[in-house]
């Protein structure tokens, strides 16, 4: 199952890079936008070199560490991991934190540009890689909260379909 995670990652980091690099031929840095729903969905392109919400701009060193001790500590609990939901969860969050890194250590920021108006509020801007970072932590709570960070498997349907072997009604 590691392979599949590992291969996932490679996956996530590949659709980030390449849909960064489509954004940035078709609309460039700061170009019009692109509506995808009028009033609701646009493609926009931007350079961010903060964190989420245009947090902590211009802190490019403090990010590139933070993220490499956070990748090594995640890779830690990747081989270790034997729940498959955990380990799937936790290739999400690489997944989309090593499509950042990349940005940032090549350019010094990251690619940010599916704009969404939610009830004419403006949400910040951000990209596939943020969108694997949220899903990957949003599964991670549900592990921890089912108490399956290490040892609990998901239970797998036998192929007949029924859960249990308790007899049809």
């Amino acid at each position: 199952m590691t392979f599949l995670a590992v291969l996932l990652i490679f996956f996530i980091v590949a659709v980030d890079q390449i849909t960064k690099q489509i954004v940035l031929g078709a609309v460039g840095i700061g170009g019009s936008p692109i509506p995808v729903i009028e009033g609701f969905f646009y493609i926009t392109c931007h350079r961010n070199s903060g964190a989420a919400w245009g947090i902590l701009q211009n802190s490019r060193v403090f990010f590139l560490v933070l993220t490499t001790v956070m990748l090594v500590v995640m890779i830690v609990f990747l081989v270790r991991a034997k729940s498959t939901f955990f380990l799937f969860a936790l290739a999400f969050v690489i997944g989309g934190a090593l499509g950042n890194y990349i940005d940032r250590l090549l350019v010094g920021s990251v690619v940010d540009f599916l704009d969404f108006y939610i009830f004419g509020y403006n949400f910040p801007t951000f990209n596939a890689a943020d969108s694997s970072i949220v899903l990957g932590a949003a599964l991670l709570i549900i592990c921890t909260l089912r108490g399956g960070v290490f040892d609990a498997k998901i239970p797998e349907i036998p192929p007949d379909g029924k859960e249990d072997d308790a007899p049809d009604l």
